[in-house]
């Protein structure tokens, strides 16, 4: 195992041991999503922004879209709560800005900004699993240097790497992608590159989906 797979296992087993903690937020300081929807309805994100489009405190289930319209909780998870926590911790940010949503239905995506570049994590929300499936395959067939994650190292779920910053897990049908080819090759003071980044960050959603099944 290489030096950065190594580390990789050690990010999984610590957030294995520290779970997925709830959203902490201040509503007041988080801005306006990137995007609207249709509806006249909110709903406040786990990171405190409020997203229209869905109403407040009616999430769907893991797997399946908001019934009024907006992303299913598991999607929302990506932008608040502990994986918020978590991007910041291993990146190191001392005073992180509230990360930027945007729900194109069926995709929920949050930008976080990593001094100045983006780290970006979408969820393709499909309601169908045999749509998310297609849907990951047609995008693992789409992308350069897409290789599966073998071993342990794809807890068991499909999933595939890129090499230079991209990784991505399908679970119940939705396709989670972290990107983080717009940050830096070296991160956290050197510790970590972007694709030990992308796959950390990756693992600290889907700890959340588990935990929130």
């Amino acid at each position: 195992m290489t030096s950065s797979h190594r580390l990789a296992v050690l990010a999984v087993a610590a957030l294995m041991l520290t779970g997925c903690a709830a959203a902490t937020a201040d509503p007041g300081a988080a801005p306006a999503p990137t995007t609207a929807t249709s509806s006249e309805d909110s709903h406040t994100m786990p990171d405190g922004s409020v997203m229209p489009g869905a109403e407040h405190g009616d999430h769907g289930a893991h797997g399946s879209a908001d019934a009024s319209g907006g992303p299913s909780e598991a999607a929302a998870m990506v932008c608040g709560g502990q994986v918020e926590t978590d991007v910041a911790s291993m990146l190191r940010l001392d005073d992180p800005e509230p990360p930027a949503t945007a729900w194109d239905a069926p995709d929920f995506t949050c930008t976080y900004d990593v001094d100045g570049a983006p780290l970006v994590l979408s969820v393709h929300d499909a309601t169908d699993p045999a749509v998310g499936e297609a849907h990951f395959a047609e995008l693992q067939g789409s992308l350069p240097g897409a290789e599966e994650i073998e071993g342990m190292l794809g807890l068991g779920l499909p999933s595939f790497s890129t090499g230079d910053g991209v990784v991505a897990f399908l679970r119940d049908g939705e396709t989670l992608v972290v990107d983080a080819t717009g940050l830096p090759e070296q991160l956290a003071d050197g510790t970590m590159t972007r694709s030990e980044v992308a796959y950390a960050v990756a693992s600290s959603v889907l700890v959340c989906w588990v935990e929130h099944d």
